[in-house]
């Protein structure tokens, strides 16, 4: 028999265990405690944490990660990563402003600040689900008005297009890649498939390829789906509920939302 053990949770059978050592529940009526208080807890609120999902859309090239045999790139070209974006920076600062305007909904009345998000009083519960709502509407309206029409399409092919030229300005002149003047979306859905169907990793591409360039940024760019819609539909407010281990509230007394804060340097 074997045991997995959590050094963040306390054993609740440690005569079974073969480590002596560990820190247990020497009584049943200090789990009955640690219970009580963490229902206490969740009467005043929960610890959340927030993943805004789906708006990342930097790319960032650095082929000196993927060991290009020579001749393919100049000898003195620079290591220092590249950073292509998907969207003009207009854009990329109006979609910043959505992540600033979900941080303002935190205030002093609803929340106090944690070392990994936030704990939010179930008094306002209702609100932040009604206002992550409002936000993911605002997100989508805007979107659609931005890059619509074809436009998300073309600034996907803009950014593979910068990247190419990237990849140009470091290529030895004795490089066998090819560098399309113009970049067919066809072939970008054609590349995708097979990367996909095949389950492509960097280790797939072969350098010597004269298509792979474009190859090369379409996997870096597989993140982005091809379409508006998709891309839409893949941005989301996550709020992740965080539990807390029963470790921590064993001792403690849980009366007011005071008590919940004097547990933060704990967590």
């Amino acid at each position: 028999m074997s045991e997995l053990l959590d050094p963040k949770q306390l054993s609740l059978f440690p005569e079974l265990s073969p480590k002596t050592d560990l820190r247990h529940m020497t009584n049943p009526s200090q789990f009955d405690s640690a219970l009580d208080n963490l229902k206490k807890i969740n009467e005043f609120g929960a610890f959340i944490h927030l993943d805004f999902t789906g708006l990342n859309s930097t790319i960032i090239l650095d082929l000196s990660d993927i060991k290009i045999p020579d001749p393919n790139v100049e000898p003195q070209f620079s290591s220092t990563p590249f950073s292509l974006h998907l969207f003009p920076k207009d854009i990329g600062n109006e979609l910043q402003k959505f992540d600033e305007e979900l941080i303002s909904f935190f205030t002093e009345k609803n929340s106090f600040h944690t070392s990994t998000g936030y704990f939010l009083y179930r008094s306002h519960f209702s609100l932040w689900k009604h206002f992550t709502e409002q936000i993911k509407k605002s997100i989508d309206e805007f979107l659609y008005s931005k890059l619509s029409h074809g436009s998300y399409q073309k600034f996907y092919i803009n950014c593979l297009q910068e990247g190419l030229e990237y990849i140009r300005s470091i290529a030895d002149n004795s490089s066998p890649w090819n560098f399309p003047i113009k970049i067919e979306f066809q072939n970008i859905e054609s590349v995708r498939r097979i990367q996909d169907k095949e389950n492509y990793t960097i280790e797939h591409l072969n350098f010597s390829d004269q298509n792979f360039p474009l190859e090369y940024l379409v996997l870096k760019t597989a993140h982005f789906p091809l379409n508006l819609s998709e891309f839409i539909s893949q941005v989301q407010i996550h709020t992740i509920f965080k539990s807390i281990h029963l470790e921590y509230l064993a001792d403690k007394t849980i009366e007011s939302i005071s008590d919940i804060k004097k547990l933060i340097p704990e967590l």
